[in-house]
């Protein structure tokens, strides 16, 4: 295959707009869109993996139905409401421990092979899960026998383990998938290429809310169905992704040389030496950006999703979670409203209406400043359970807009070192996982007064208001000159 050296854009503006699109045609549908897929299906595949215990462990656990349950031959288990915590936060204790060290890690080896890897072992150990949960040894063995008096009633604390080595294992994806798309999505049609592949969370979380319900019921298939499906979802993709997926353009075989050159000609050189630029990155208040502005929307995404059903069911008396429909709607709105969001945020930047530092700051404050109005607004509708339902949906449905904002914009400031940049990012997001439910905790005493939820919205609006605000002074979308530190090109 021959390909003609691109000309590299002289300058952050020529970058950030695109503008040397004219050196080298659009070529169309090509290989860019294939790994466009190919991520898509890693993120949806993840959240089948990481969500499934939510739903499934209703039905694991013994309630009214228990002895209907253990006649179909699924059994169920005396797991009281500090076990379940328990279960439900070692996943994401995990992943908030490893998601640095893991972008780290994708500087020194081959970002394909790791995400292989890691998905890989994934997908056994979700297909090893209801094994393990349902080992009992009745032996002699000293050694098992003192497992079994550890691991407790259903083997719970090697469950424990078992999600928390399941949660560092998919803190490589974001990482990973950051620097990967960095190499192959033009600017022009970033917001497009990565957006989708972002889509494949709300999409992920909706199919396994909606889906695991009916196999958890099914009396052939029942609760460990849930954990063989998504399991084998990991493994299968995996194959595919062994098989035509590419760490970058370079190295992708069946690549044409115009759209090799379409893709490089816009980008900056990628790295010649296995360093990072840390003072730089860590100085760069445009770094900083969009590390608080992740911060804040998690905050706001955690608190709508993880305790928006209590509200409801509490002040309300309406038990949103009753429905695996009606559960998975907010999931629904957001992944469809994707698809336009991506499409007129690239065509904004192509038709250079907005640049991509504009682009960024608007649909961040879209996704952010919408969620903080949502948040206030949802603390005086506790009499209309329809408009608090639809506002509820409509809250986190908008939030799609942070994909083609500071979600993709540690791509814009650095094509090497986006995995880096997500990492950092993705690792102080993930405190919102436990800091959502922890002002709750603090601030709600009586889960039907609306007063004290009030408080705890008014806190949530407040952090994405100022989030954002930070983000819209600070953020840029121009490729950083320590991007290229440690490449054979200086600018």
């Amino acid at each position: 295959m021959k390909y003609v050296v691109p000309k590299v854009a002289s300058s952050a503006n020529e970058i950030e707009n695109g503008s040397n699109e004219k050196n080298f045609p659009n070529p169309g549908l090509g290989i860019r869109h294939l790994q466009s897929l190919l991520l898509f299906l890693c993120v949806f595949c993840g959240y089948l993996q990481r969500v499934n215990l939510s739903v499934t462990i209703v039905a694991m656990t013994k309630f009214k139905d228990t002895e209907e349950k253990q006649i179909r031959g699924f059994p169920t288990y005396e797991w009281d409401n500090d076990i379940c915590s328990y279960l439900h936060a070692a996943f994401f204790l995990g992943y908030f421990v490893m998601n640095f060290p893991a972008a780290c890690l994708g500087v020194h080896f081959n970002v394909k092979r790791l995400l292989l890897v890691t998905f890989v072992v994934n997908g056994v150990l979700s297909c090893l899960t209801p094994l393990l949960i349902n080992f009992h040894y009745t032996g002699s063995n000293e050694m098992l026998l003192q497992f079994k008096s550890w691991a407790g009633i259903g083997n719970w604390r090697a469950l424990i383990v078992l999600r928390a080595v399941q949660g560092i294992l998919q803190a490589f994806m974001f990482p990973t998938i950051h620097a990967i798309s960095a190499k192959w999505a033009p600017p022009n049609e970033r917001s497009r290429l990565v957006g989708f592949i972002l889509s494949g969370i709300p999409f992920g979380t909706m199919v396994t809310l909606a889906g695991s319900g009916l196999l958890a019921s099914n009396p052939y298939l029942g609760w460990p169905s849930v954990f063989y499906v998504s399991g084998a979802s990991g493994l299968i993709w995996s194959l595919f992704w062994a098989w035509f997926g590419s760490s970058s353009p370079a190295t992708h075989s069946a690549i044409s040389s115009e759209e090799y050159n379409y893709i490089t000609s816009k980008l900056p050189p990628e790295k010649t030496e296995k360093k990072v630029p840390w003072f730089n990155i860590l100085t760069s208040v445009h770094v900083w950006a969009i590390i608080v502005a992740h911060t804040a929307h998690n905050w706001g995404f955690w608190l709508l999703l993880s305790e928006m059903p209590t509200f409801l069911h509490a002040v309300s008396g309406f038990n949103i979670k009753s429905d695996g429909l009606l559960s998975s709607m907010p999931y629904v709105t957001m992944w469809l409203l994707q698809f336009p969001v991506m499409w007129i945020a690239d065509r904004l930047n192509k038709r250079g209406v907005t640049s991509i530092t504009a682009s960024r700051k608007i649909w961040t404050s879209i996704g952010q400043w919408g969620g903080a109005i949502s948040l206030v607004a949802l603390g005086y509708l506790d009499s209309n359970t329809t408009a608090a339902v639809a506002l509820y949906v409509v809250s986190v449905g908008i939030g799609c807009c942070c994909n083609v904002g500071f979600n993709v914009n540690h791509m814009d400031l650095t094509s090497n070192y986006a995995g880096i940049l997500m990492g950092l990012s993705n690792a102080f997001g993930a405190t919102g996982g436990f800091g959502a439910p922890l002002i709750v905790s603090i601030f709600v005493e009586d889960v039907s007064s609306v007063s004290e939820w009030r408080i705890v919205f008014y806190i949530g609006a407040g952090i994405l208001f100022f989030g954002n605000l930070f983000f819209a002074i600070f953020a840029s979308g121009k490729t950083q000159s320590w991007n290229n530190k440690y490449t054979n090109i200086q600018t």
